[in-house]
């Protein structure tokens, strides 16, 4: 089967699974959902959503053209796990402040209807371009990051390299944090749609005390930061880096943006199924 059609056969199935769930989801109510015992823990629910967030191309393409730069220029374990992780400790802050911004505007507003229906829609929306990637990957909108960021981005690769190589341990950090952090910023529109997600549907949820959100939050970027951690850690014991490829990319974009598209769905047309 050529291309072409694969894309087409892609497609179609892709919307029929859609139409269905779409219909599914409209006729089901929550006394139907608790006699099956799908009452979907916010804990497990965090755990989902935090783990396919975590499965960013962007981040992955990051990090992993980083690392196998760094072990074709040594093999000094120690520098690699030094420089992994300073990488990730700096998204995970980033991530958990950026989250967090989102949550006190959406508890500041409170959960009404309109702000459900925006975050539905831009779900929606954001799922269907993540989507297309598949299909039409970085063709006409894209959520991946921006050509104009690629050259600034690779320079900052390369000079944590030449400080890999050359430079002391706490230049290494130092270079690391810039890059995490330029990475981070230039990355949001690749990441920005489980948060604003996720937040969402936690500022629905009535839990007992205001730390309790800010504990799902870091419970949030630890998972998210898990499948980073798991690929430092290989790379670091097996010194063999493989960066990840274009098809990769695009499984992955469209994976996230069908759980995207059906998370819109639902917060769309029955909230109550996730417990809202």
């Amino acid at each position: 089967m050529d291309e072409r059609k694969k894309t087409v056969l892609w497609i179609i199935v892709t919307v029929l699974l859609l139409v269905g769930f779409f219909i599914l989801a409209k006729h089901m109510s929550s006394d139907f959902l608790e006699n099956l015992g799908v009452s979907l823990p916010l804990p497990v629910f965090t755990f989902i959503i935090a783990l396919v967030d975590g499965f960013n191309p962007c981040n992955l393409f990051v990090l992993t053209l980083l690392i196998g730069l760094l072990v074709s220029a040594s093999h000094s374990r120690k520098k690699i796990y030094i420089t992994g992780y300073t990488f990730i400790a700096v998204v995970y802050v980033i991530y958990f402040l950026f989250m967090a911004a989102w949550l006190n505007i959406f508890k500041y507003v409170g959960f009404i209807d309109p702000l459900r229906y925006s975050i539905a829609t831009i779900a929606i929306l954001a799922g269907v371009v993540n989507c297309k990637e598949l299909f039409f990957f970085r063709k006409g909108v894209t959520l991946m990051i921006q050509d104009k960021h690629k050259a600034p981005l690779v320079k900052r690769i390369e000079r944590v390299k030449e400080v890999f190589v050359k430079g002391s341990i706490p230049m290494l950090i130092g270079a690391s944090v810039v890059l995490a952090a330029f990475a981070s910023l230039v990355e949001l529109p690749c990441t920005a749609g489980f948060p604003l997600i996720y937040t969402g549907v936690l500022t629905g949820k009535v839990l007992e005390s205001s730390f309790s959100y800010y504990a799902y939050l870091l419970f949030y970027n630890l998972v998210y930061i898990l499948p980073l951690s798991v690929i430092i850690a290989i790379f670091g014991c097996t010194l063999k880096a493989k960066q990840i490829s274009k098809r990769q990319m695009q499984i992955i974009k469209f994976i996230g943006g069908a759980i995207m598209l059906l998370l819109g769905l639902i917060l769309l047309i029955n909230p109550e199924i996730i417990g809202l």
